[in-house]
């Protein structure tokens, strides 16, 4: 999963204390998989680079952030 496909990055924690890293090709992306995680109160949901996730388990959420293209 390379970062240079992407636009946008969550850095995320789980109950475990792993590192989690959603990836989104760009802001609409990303608002839209929020919007329809919070909709839905779905136990599971995907980013833009197919890696799954339960937000269940996530214990911090730190802000989105822009990533720099070359």
């Amino acid at each position: 999963m390379t970062e240079k496909n992407y636009t946008h990055k969550i850095v995320m924690f789980d109950v475990n204390g792993k590192v989690r890293t959603a990836l989104f090709k760009s802001e609409e992306s990303y608002t839209i998989s929020r919007s329809w995680m919070r909709a839905t109160g779905s136990n599971f949901y995907y980013d833009d680079a197919g890696v799954g996730f339960n937000p269940n388990n996530i214990v911090q959420i730190n802000p989105v952030e822009v990533i720099e293209s070359d």
